[in-house]
């Protein structure tokens, strides 16, 4: 019973780290996603402004534009799944942890009991031998 509740416990650590790894990944991506929306911000902004030369660039700004806001969108669904994919974590770390606390539990009915049985047989010995 011991060995399947440390077993148990192992997998509940594993299962935690997992969780948190992929919550590292989400605060990651949210930091890059961040960045291409300050980036668009600056384009925007040079797009706006009435500089001289600001012919010459607008093809190559309002591609890069265009090419941040497709980067922007994926990194967008990776983020939904990658939220979902922690949703589903944090429910099998509950299972998980609900289980290893059922079977410490058990595992600590199953010790009392133990050694109630012994208590028992020890007093039932020592009567055994005074009556003899």
């Amino acid at each position: 019973m011991g060995d399947r509740l440390k077993k148990i416990e192992r997998v509940v650590e594993v299962q935690r780290q997992l969780k948190r790894l992929t919550e590292w990944k989400l605060a990651l991506l949210r930091r890059d996603e961040a960045g291409l929306r300050n980036a668009q911000q600056q384009l925007i902004g040079q797009l706006n402004d009435g500089s001289v030369h600001h012919g010459l660039f607008v093809g190559a700004m309002s591609r890069r534009l265009s090419r941040l806001s497709s980067e922007e969108e994926a990194l967008r669904e990776t983020g939904k799944a990658l939220q979902a994919r922690i949703v589903d974590e944090s429910m099998r770390l509950k299972r998980t942890e609900r289980l290893a606390q059922n079977m410490a539990r058990d595992a600590e009915a199953h010790s009392e009991r133990v050694g109630l049985e012994r208590i028992v047989e020890a007093g039932v010995a020592r009567k055994d031998d005074s009556l003899a």
